[in-house]
């Protein structure tokens, strides 16, 4: 294989792993008011590769902004679910459909399954919720989880730059 097809393949890996924040920056988007394109996860990755030609280090940038993101999709959650009357459970509420938003009940419902539970969506997510000590920290797991997941593509990005180059 020649390098141009090692970046690619390394590239469409790196984006595809870490998804989670295409969902986020759509939802997060209309949240707060104004359109950020679907392909964050992309310009992440292109963002490390860029910075790696001229030798610059962007990367906690790119993370604290991927936990922003996630930061506001989490918040507008929650509080849509205590506009709408959900009470004592509005962080639970919020947090199901914070988690639907992102593309993550896939990794809630196998977590659940893995404590041996059948449950599924929302019913998942507030299992894990609450396994891990509530809404407060699910949510700073997320948020946390997510920041990791944008550090990781940035500096795999770099890293794949690093070594094709010549």
């Amino acid at each position: 294989m020649n390098k141009k097809t090692i970046f690619a393949v390394l590239t469409a890996i790196c984006v595809s792993v870490c998804g989670v924040e295409a969902a986020t920056a759509g939802v997060a988007g209309k949240a707060i008011g104004y359109t950020i394109e679907a392909g964050s996860q992309v310009l992440t990755g292109h963002s490390g590769y860029r910075d790696a030609k001229t030798n610059e280090d962007h990367s906690m940038t790119e993370a604290l902004g991927d936990g922003a993101v996630t930061t506001v999709v989490v918040g507008y959650g929650v509080g849509s679910a205590m506009s709408a009357g959900a009470g004592s459970l509005a962080g639970y509420a919020g947090l199901a459909s914070a988690v639907s938003n992102l593309g993550l009940g896939g990794a809630t419902t196998a977590i659940a399954g893995a404590m041996g539970s059948s449950a599924t969506g929302a019913a998942a997510t507030t299992l894990v919720t609450s396994a891990v000590g509530g809404p407060v920290v699910m949510g700073a797991l997320i948020v946390v989880g997510t920041a990791a997941v944008g550090y990781g593509v940035y500096k795999g990005s770099q890293a794949v730059w690093n070594l094709i180059k010549d």
